[in-house]
């Protein structure tokens, strides 16, 4: 019987992968640069010369081979996956986020691979693309609190201030220290002017931990910009408790004091603050 080219790739694909698995790397990339120049088309060959270039850090030729497997092999998940992360090595996300999706809508369900997907797209504000991941990912593992926070974090910057409440409310329901992410919207919403959503990521905030001056005072501003000076005293009043040496605390106390009718101690508010 006479042995086709197709049959010397293919042994030589299979020596090149019992060399790579014993270690035995240049031997691998010969063997597979020989079963390739055989076999153009074949796409095992390709993935395998791309781990080799990748253990050896040469990520751009990795990411040559993982590229060229796809293109052989357009629907090959685990080509997707490599060219991906090798892309998100090289510092080009979209590259990474591009392959990663289509891995993703392969069926891929690596919560590393979809974790480093969705990080990779918040890195550039592509937030449509995380509210998509996470999605994943929470179908995957709805406990994970990380993910919440980034869907919620995203959706304020969608201004989808309703959903963005829910996801940090579970963020924080399944890791209280992701108050953290509740400040964050609450002070993009603060900074912006839009005092009247920053009151409700505050207000998750300081139910969870209640003794966190800045968000005191950030807080109880809020609520006085947008009418409920009544509801800002007692904040305000536990700030310039818990940060006496802070003018503006107590010039802000004395404004809500003021507010209420109270001038006697407004007066000695702002005292305080000059």
């Amino acid at each position: 019987m006479n042995i086709t080219s197709d049959d010397d790739a293919a042994i030589l694909i299979k020596r090149g992968l019992q060399y790579y698995q014993f270690g035995e790397i240049s031997a691998a990339e010969e063997c597979l640069r020989r079963a390739i120049a055989l076999d153009p088309q074949n796409a095992e060959a390709w993935l395998t010369l791309g781990h080799i270039y990748r253990d050896r850090e040469r990520y751009t030729d990795a990411q040559q081979c993982y590229r060229r497997a796809t293109e052989i092999h357009a629907d090959w998940q685990e080509a997707w996956q490599h060219l991906g992360m090798v892309s998100s090595l090289l510092e080009q996300p979209k590259d990474s986020i591009h392959a990663l999706l289509v891995y993703m809508e392969l069926g891929g369900s690596d919560l590393h691979i979809l974790e480093v997907l969705a990080r990779t797209a918040l890195d550039i504000d592509d937030c449509r693309t995380v509210i998509r991941v996470t999605k994943r990912i929470l179908d995957l593992n709805e406990e994970l609190a990380w993910a919440w926070r980034m869907r919620g974090i995203c959706q304020a910057k969608l201004s989808r201030f309703n959903a963005a409440c829910v996801s940090l409310n579970m963020a924080i329901d399944f890791d209280p220290s992701e108050i953290v992410a509740s400040n964050s919207v609450g002070d993009l919403c603060y900074d912006a002017g839009n005092f009247l959503r920053c009151v409700d990521f505050y207000e998750i905030s300081l139910e969870s931990d209640p003794n966190q001056p800045r968000i005191l005072f950030r807080y109880g501003t809020a609520l006085w910009l947008v009418g409920r000076w009544m509801d800002a005293i007692p904040h305000l009043e536990k700030y310039v408790g818990l940060v006496p040496d802070d003018p503006r605390g107590w010039n802000n106390l004395g404004v809500v004091l003021r507010e209420r009718g109270e001038v006697k101690r407004a007066i000695e508010c702002y005292k305080r603050a000059l």
